[in-house]
């Protein structure tokens, strides 16, 4: 912990006292031979009882937020996209029935960004309602919900690994057998999911991630939608017209129309643009602008997928029809893509705790103590944004682009009517000049 302050021992052990980490008796038993505070800081992280985030947080004279309600905060993980912040923690309850490898992700929204922004509370208090009713192996799971120490809540399934978007970043295109194993998952949560009356309508490379033994987990149902609920009055909470919720480059055309009516097949649809984006290292209708994006979703046919099997290559193009009403089911994917599937692998890699507990490239995100207020993320240049990308839930207040499918059909129609009038026409003339 090299560059850390040194403050005099007995500032420091209040500070720890405040902190609620330790209970007095322990406190006294672990400090008892400490000759400085930086001295028994690093005592406490070489035996396991202190993070070197806790440590850093202690030494500055941070202690807010190491402990919320039943939580130890243990290092953080990433932002949201609407002033979240997630942080790796334990439940102490967990903990002391399972054993301290029990981890779980929480995600925090203070008090402050709450009260400044209501629309971003109204957001979080729907994914605290609806996350709960998925319960699948390849969902996330949501443990518990609420608010406590000024944060609102979310105690989330920790998943290890890499989001798919960072791994065909970093390694390019997934093998088609490899994408077809990672999107069966995926696709057996969507089918969970579907079966409990949720659509997801944010299905993107950044929220499957992959673990560390091959197999996928869809993540972050911020932005879910229970078709026939009552819906929010404002439509920036949820969706509506002249708001479009959900990622541009994996967005159903039908979603970019009224994200708020929208049902599974929109989901569907965000899939075969990810399995797409998987075998390809491409998103399937590059663009300048959201509006040029929407447009390519309504207008341009699914681009074809090279180098992988046909029946991969046909699924993709059923999953990216115009039409919702023919694209394929969860199952129905699931059912094509498990035959093409590869085998799962041998878990290995690095420990969650020792993965995230050091300085990243977010230096404010480290320097930051939980139930401090951040900036959104910005996915290009934070590495830890496991969660939720800072494009999620984008807003376009101002008119969007004509659905021009139909207004291009109906082109077509008018034309082909022109072509036929003028040829009976001729025809007419032609039938005169004879008489």
């Amino acid at each position: 912990m090299s560059g850390m302050t040194d403050p005099p021992l007995a500032a420091f052990l209040a500070t720890v006292h405040k902190s609620r980490l330790f209970d007095p008796a322990e406190l006294d038993r672990l400090t008892e031979h400490a000759s400085s505070a930086r001295a028994l800081a690093d005592a406490l992280v070489a035996s396991g009882e202190l993070t070197h985030y806790q440590a850093d947080k202690l030494l500055r004279g941070r202690w807010q937020g190491l402990v919320l309600g039943p939580y130890t905060v243990l290092a953080p993980l990433g932002r949201g996209g609407m002033g979240t912040v997630v942080y790796l923690a334990r439940d102490r309850r967990m903990t002391e029935a399972l054993g301290d490898s029990v981890l779980l992700a929480l995600k925090l929204l203070p008090d402050r960004k709450a009260t400044e922004d209501p629309k971003v509370l109204a957001r979080f208090e729907r994914e605290q309602q609806l996350g709960p009713r998925v319960r699948h192996p390849n969902a996330a799971r949501t443990f518990a919900a609420g608010h406590t120490d000024d944060v609102h809540f979310l105690a989330l399934e920790y998943v290890p690994g890499r989001t798919l978007r960072q791994v065909v970043q970093e390694k390019g295109p997934l093998p088609p057998g490899d994408a077809a194993r990672v999107f069966a998952d995926v696709a057996a949560a969507l089918a969970h999911v579907h079966a409990q009356g949720l659509v997801h309508r944010d299905v993107k490379p950044g929220n499957v991630m992959l673990r560390p033994d091959g197999r996928a987990v869809l993540l972050d149902f911020g932005l879910a939608l229970a078709p026939g609920e009552p819906l929010p009055a404002d439509p920036a909470v949820a969706g509506g017209r002249g708001y479009i919720v959900g990622t541009m480059d994996y967005l159903a055309p039908e979603q970019a129309r009224n994200a708020a009516a929208v049902g599974p097949p929109a989901d569907l649809y965000g899939l075969g643009c990810s399995l797409y984006y998987a075998v390809t290292g491409f998103v399937p209708f590059p663009a300048e602008g959201a509006k040029q994006k929407v447009r390519r979703h309504r207008i341009d046919p699914p681009p074809r997928v090279a180098n992988a099997p046909p029946e991969l290559a046909r699924l993709v193009r059923a999953l990216m029809a115009k039409d919702p009403d023919t694209r394929p089911t969860a199952d129905e994917a699931l059912a094509v893509l498990q035959p093409l599937a590869t085998a799962a692998q041998t878990a290995t890699g690095v420990g969650a705790l020792a993965a995230a507990d050091a300085p990243g490239l977010d230096a404010d995100l480290w320097a930051a103590a939980p139930g401090d207020e951040l900036a959104p993320a910005d996915p290009g240049t934070n590495p830890f944004a496991r969660l939720e990308d800072s494009d999620s839930a984008s807003e376009i207040a101002e008119e969007l682009p004509p659905d021009e499918t139909g207004a291009t059909t109906r082109t077509h129609w008018l034309l082909a009517g022109v072509l036929v009038g003028a040829m009976a026409l001729v025809l007419l003339i032609a039938l005169v000049r004879r008489l």
